[in-house]
């Protein structure tokens, strides 16, 4: 899932592609039996899926946008579809990537205090070799806290909670920090965005380390060494795209999706490896079989920082009208399954729902943003996002394949199977 809102479009661009994108969900063909998407479901295999999160965050590992590891990543994913029989197409754009080089926290009067910081996205980096300076405590860090404690020179310590972390970071640097850091108010792990317009360094820390280093300052002066290296700049990634031809109505579209990125420092077995697993076995299930509209598969690079890939797909997928999408995300972790929209249409949800009902699959309704659904609601298309939101270790070091369920992934392949069934029409 997306760790921070970027949606671009401009009102009439939105509107203009919607009315050309946005049509009715009414299939063209019969909807198929009850008999034949069961047959069709029969053939979902949880463990099969499961192949795919071992393949894709143990074996390749962590695939950030635009690193190393995207394109094996990408290609991966390319191949189990070729190999299942589909045309796939790469489909480059470029984004601005975010990277870190080097990160340390220390404190020098006591070096016994070992510091686990992260590096806050889009935090400019510090002089080379790091700063040392006073840190200086200035609470939450809003306006009235800077006055009361100028952090003029000093690296400002700042609690988390009351306002965004890059108006924290604003305002200290406006005050004269020379760095900032920001600790969770709870005793985990932080990690967050402070936006491109960050003049100063900022990092985060854990609860338990933000009350260590708070009570060093409390106790005198102290004086702590940080180094940030940062890497920001213009990188290529792609959207893995795989068509299944409509025998009806080739010219509307279906698209299936799931963002094949993760973000730094975290394997993203759940967030978003269970996804795309997920896409892959729908993929795979409905290759033989013959259906009315055209099915897109389309894995979306660079989700996490911004909606780029999808973004990009909606607005040079072609005059081919999109009735509908299915997007999969955070499949394989917790009990609750969620069916959602953003802000668009909810006809495609409570479709789903009612698909979800005759399948016997338990399922809540409920709003929610923070996945590529978003680019294609911000252009009229109808989406129902398929999400399991009670993960508390998404976008952490501790989204390990070990934790991921290869029954619910079946769940969600099965409703997302089931859904696409429904919505493209029986073929001939």
């Amino acid at each position: 899932m997306r760790r921070c809102s970027r949606i671009g479009f401009g009102r009439a661009a939105a509107g203009a592609l919607a009315a050309v994108l946005a049509l009715p969900l009414a299939s063209p063909g019969a909807v198929p039996t009850p008999a034949a998407v069961e047959e069709v479901l029969s053939q979902v295999s949880g463990p099969r899926a499961y192949g795919h999160v071992l393949e894709l965050s143990q074996k390749i590992g962590p695939h950030v946008a635009g690193s190393r590891q995207d394109r094996p990543a990408g290609a991966y994913i390319a191949g189990q579809l070729e190999k299942d029989g589909y045309g796939v197409e790469w489909q480059p754009f470029q984004f601005p990537f975010f990277g870190v080089r080097a990160i340390a926290l220390s404190v020098p009067s006591a070096p016994a205090v070992v510091l686990h910081p992260n590096v806050m996205v889009y935090s400019p980096s510090t002089v080379d070799g790091g700063i040392t300076a006073q840190v200086v405590d200035i609470g939450l860090g809003g306006l009235d806290d800077v006055r009361a404690k100028p952090p003029v020179g000093k690296i400002a310590l700042i609690l988390r909670g009351g306002m965004t972390f890059a108006e924290k970071v604003k305002n200290a640097g406006d005050a004269g920090a020379l760095a900032a850091i920001i600790y969770n108010a709870q005793a985990g792990d932080l990690r967050g965005v402070v936006g491109r317009g960050a003049k100063i360094p900022a990092v985060s820390l854990s609860g338990v380390d933000g009350e260590r280093l708070l009570t060093l300052v409390r106790a005198g002066p102290l004086t702590v060494h940080l180094n940030v290296q940062t890497v920001d700049e213009q990188r290529t990634t792609w959207n893995i795209i795989a068509t299944k031809p409509g025998t009806r109505d080739a010219h509307r579209v279906v698209v299936v999706g799931a963002h094949r990125d993760t973000v730094e420092g975290a394997p993203g077995a759940n967030d978003n490896t269970s996804g795309v697993a997920t896409a892959l076995e729908v993929a795979e299930v409905l290759r033989g079989v013959p259906l009315a509209l055209t099915v897109r598969f389309v894995f979306f690079g660079e989700e996490e920082y911004g909606l780029y890939g999808s973004e990009y797909y909606v607005h040079h997928m072609g005059a081919d009208p999109v009735v509908g999408m299915v997007d999969l995300d955070m499949e394989g972790v917790g009990e609750k399954l969620q069916l959602a929209r953003d802000k668009g249409s909810d006809e495609l949800v409570h479709t789903a729902a009612a698909v979800a009902e005759r399948l016997g699959i338990k399922v809540t309704v409920q709003p929610s943003g923070g996945s590529d659904h978003q680019s294609f609601e911000a252009v009229g298309v109808p989406t129902v996002f398929i999400l399991r939101p009670d993960d508390p270790y998404y976008d952490t070091p501790k989204d390990t394949v070990d934790r991921v369920d290869p029954n619910l992934l079946a769940v969600s392949a099965r409703l997302a199977t089931a859904v696409v069934l429904d919505v493209a029409g029986a073929g001939r």
